[in-house]
């Protein structure tokens, strides 16, 4: 028998009408097959989880990308500063090429200018549905005399700080660490403060994590109070890929 392609015949129809009927249900077996591949990739259950690099590892809650610099970016243009510092590509961050100096380069500068020559921002995004408002990363120092003369001692005046102190050692350098707290119309603002001399300067590694009262938001808002260690950790994590050049 011979068929004409291009002639519609009975059998022609019928295989039309097969293929009319059939393919509306042939797609949705396989969307329903894939909808429950992707919902076994994404629970935190699923066992495909690890192999996508988003489910939260460890004490901290971190995923694992937040957990690995040498994954981020590094921030070593700014030769003015004469260190480099690494994280992660989805924060924003802002370099003060010129050099411009003020009197914000560390908290409680106490007057005394310098330069703020890195800032990185943690956005409220990174703790969904909870009272996190944003983290604030610096990277800031001073040669003035007073500054350098004040570098390792509690500051005088400023946010109330902890008595005690503790030490950390970055990539072969020690610093000292301080801590400080505020309050403001419903606002929490505590501030770690990395501390050290080097090449004449005082360079300050500071962090401020910013949160707000629950109470200030309607309870319809259903939010939750922010996981601290998995902030802690993060900031942490980027303090110590700070190097000097």
């Amino acid at each position: 028998m011979t068929i004409h392609w291009n002639k519609v015949t009975w059998y022609s129809k019928a295989i039309a009408l097969v293929l009319f009927v059939a393919l509306p249900f042939f797609g949705f077996w396989l969307g329903v097959q894939y909808g429950a591949i992707w919902q076994m990739s994404t629970t935190s259950t699923g066992t495909a989880v690890p192999a996508l690099s988003i489910a939260p590892t460890g004490a901290t809650g971190l995923i694992p990308y937040y957990t690995d610099p040498a994954e981020w970016q590094t921030d070593a243009n700014n030769t003015k500063g004469g260190f480099s510092i690494a994280y992660p590509i989805d924060f924003p961050t802002q370099d003060n090429f010129m050099g411009t100096q003020s009197t914000d380069w560390r908290l409680n500068a106490n007057g005394v200018a310098g330069v703020k020559y890195f800032t990185l921002t943690v956005p409220r995004a990174f703790e969904p549905q909870t009272n996190f408002v944003d983290a604030t990363l610096t990277v800031g120092a001073s040669a003035n005399a007073t500054a350098v003369a004040q570098c390792m001692t509690p500051d005088p005046s400023g946010l109330p700080h902890t008595a005690s102190t503790s030490t950390a050692t970055i990539d072969g350098i020690p610093f000292t660490i301080f801590h400080a707290t505020g309050v403001g119309a419903g606002n929490y603002y505590d501030t770690t403060s990395y501390r050290t001399v080097h090449n004449g300067k005082c360079y300050a590694i500071e962090y401020t994590v910013h949160s707000a009262q629950i109470m200030n938001y309607p309870a319809s808002y259903g939010l939750m109070p922010f996981n601290t260690t998995t902030v802690d950790a993060l900031m942490t994590n980027i303090v110590e890929t700070f190097k000097f050049l």
